[in-house]
This record gives structure tokens, sequence and C-alpha cells, in this order.
């Protein structure tokens, strides 16, 4: 299996939970007034990898003293919604209105678990209620390691209009967090790397990459042989140099921050039946901090992971509800 072992920002207990915490506000969440929300999952996802089973069992949300929890049983197949495209978990789902300081996911992901226990592979559809990848080498359980006391947290709370609705999704980056260790096999491990942004925040981009780059020839700096270029496209804040994800091969500089979000290079036959390669990232927040829009980014090509192409990446500006294009000619 060649899966790559990267550096991970964060990672879920073994509840399993994703928390996502921060500063929401004073306000709380009580009171007679009610609002909805809406939840869905999208993934920007890893190589080498047919199917990315995560095995969603509840959503807990936390207003002041107050905890809210809503059973799911989702096992959602991640490299199905990629892009633009998210899974639902939750659809107009009813909360007191008001300030929330974190929601967290539950998942079924044990070591040494069942996930993918008799799995034939025949669809895309996700079989059995624990978490699985499925890999040229086989069939793996997926196990999300229990060191992490409070989950990964995200710094910024979130509100739920009273009357109203709010509508987020949570972005996993499997690049970033899908490892085979040494010692857990025939174990894969997950420790998400992931975003949750509010829809009405982000925007898109997408553009393509010429043939040359997305079928060169490059050498595997660890082994020193070629290998086909696993074409990908990381998106950086804007004004940093690129990190690369295999630290074991180029060290990271720490001074400089992870991608944002990544995204595979994607192979279409179009209307003149001629191959094409084209990216699409989703759900890049178009909002700073400080409310202002758009937000700049730098975006590169890369075959490996570890040299980038510029080097400095391309300057793009994204734009809420809007569709930028950065091609790699």
């Amino acid at each position: 299996m060649k899966i790559q072992n990267t550096r991970c920002v964060s990672f879920m207990s073994a509840a399993v939970f994703l928390t996502v915490a921060g500063c929401g506000g004073s306000g709380s969440g009580s009171g007679d007034a009610t609002g909805r929300i809406s939840l869905g999952v999208s993934d920007g996802p890893v190589h080498e990898a047919s199917k990315v089973c995560v095995a969603f069992n509840e959503v807990e949300f936390k207003s002041g003293s107050d905890s809210i929890v809503a059973d799911l049983a989702d096992n959602v197949n991640l490299l199905d919604f990629q892009g633009e495209n998210a899974a639902p978990l939750l659809f107009n789902y009813e909360l007191p209105g008001g300030d929330y300081q974190w929601m967290r996911l539950g998942v079924t992901a044990n070591l040494m678990g069942g996930g993918g226990l008799g799995n034939d592979d025949t669809t895309s559809a996700c079989q059995g209620d624990e978490s699985y990848i499925v890999t040229p080498d086989g069939v793996f359980n997926l196990y999300v390691p229990s060191s992490a006391k409070t989950g990964l947290k995200l710094v910024g709370g979130f509100t739920v209009p009273a009357g109203g609705s709010a509508n987020f999704t949570a972005e996993f980056d499997l690049m970033k967090s899908v490892t085979a260790p040494n010692g857990l096999s025939p174990d894969v491990v997950l420790r998400p790397t992931i975003r949750l942004v509010n829809n009405v925040e982000v925007g898109t981009l997408t553009g393509e990459v010429s043939t040359g780059l997305a079928t060169a020839i490059v050498t595997d700096l660890a082994t020193e042989t070629d290998m086909a270029c696993a074409p990908s496209v990381y998106v950086f804040a804007d004004g940093v140099m690129p990190n690369p994800i295999d630290s074991d091969t180029v060290p990271a500089d720490p001074n400089n921050p992870d991608a944002i979000a990544t995204a595979m290079v994607n192979a279409q036959v179009n209307e003149l039946e001629e191959t094409e390669y084209h990216y699409t990232v989703g759900y890049l927040l178009a909002v700073d901090d400080q409310g202002n829009t758009p937000v700049n980014y730098n975006v590169a090509f890369t075959c490996d992971g570890t040299t980038f192409e510029p080097v400095d990446g391309k300057p793009v500006e994204i734009f809420v509800n809007e569709l930028a294009t950065v091609d790699f000619p």
C-alpha cells in the first residue's frame, strides 16, 4: 500500500469525535426560539484508494452548559463527495437558536475493528457500520487513534439563527490524514485534517492541467526510482511557501503552514474524445476573520507532494459563491 506518511495537525479521540471548538460568543443556545442546521461532509481525496468509508454515528452540539446529540447511522464513502459535492449528514435539524461553542462528529473507527470485513467492493456504496479503506492491496480497517483527549479543534464557534437556518460543510483532507504506519498492520490510521466552513462564506476553484504535467515521469526521492505522476493541486494561504506533504522525504519549514486544501487532478474525455486533466477545490473560505472579501490564496501543482509548479504557486482570489479558474499549462 502506498499511502503517504503525513504530518497531521489534530486527530479525533477514539470515542471517536471530531470537535470544532472556538469563540462562538457568550450567548446560549437555550431558549424557546429555534432554528435549523444542515451539515454535510466533503473530501479532498487521497491517491491509491478506491473507497474511503467513514462511519458516522452522532453529532453533538455544545452551547454553554447544554449539550444536544443527534444520532446518525451513515457510512459515507468520502471519495464519492469531492470538489463541490458533499454528503448530507443532517438536513434542517432543529436546534435552539443562539451561539454554540463547538460541534463534534462521532465516528466508529476502532483499532483492530471489523471495518470492511467481507466487503466484495462491487459498488461504491459502503457496507457495514464501521470505517474502512479499499486500496489496490485490499480492504483495511480504518482506525482513528485515541490519544487526543479533545479531538480535532477548529477556532471559531457558530450561530444557529432563531427562526432561520445555518448550513455547514466539514471538509476532509485525506492526503494529510491517512497513513499506514509499521506495527499497526492491517489497520490503516485516519488522523483527520478537517475544515469546518460556513457555506454562505465560500467559493470554488477549478482549472485544467496540461497533459505534459499530469502524465510526467518523476523520481521518487526516497527510493531514487522513476514513477508516474500522481497529479494533485495544493491551495495555500497567500504569501507563504508551500510545505511538502511528504515530510519524511523533504523536511517541512516549521514557520510555514500546511496546505489549506488539496485536490486530485482527474482525467476527463471531452466531446472530441480527447483526454483532458481537470481539478476542483470546493468550500474555500471567501470571507476573512475581519469580514473582508475576497480572500487571496496561492495554488500550485505537484506530482509527488514535495516539488511544486510553480515554486511559489499562482495567486488567486476567491469570492463568495463564485468560481475562480487557475490553469497549469
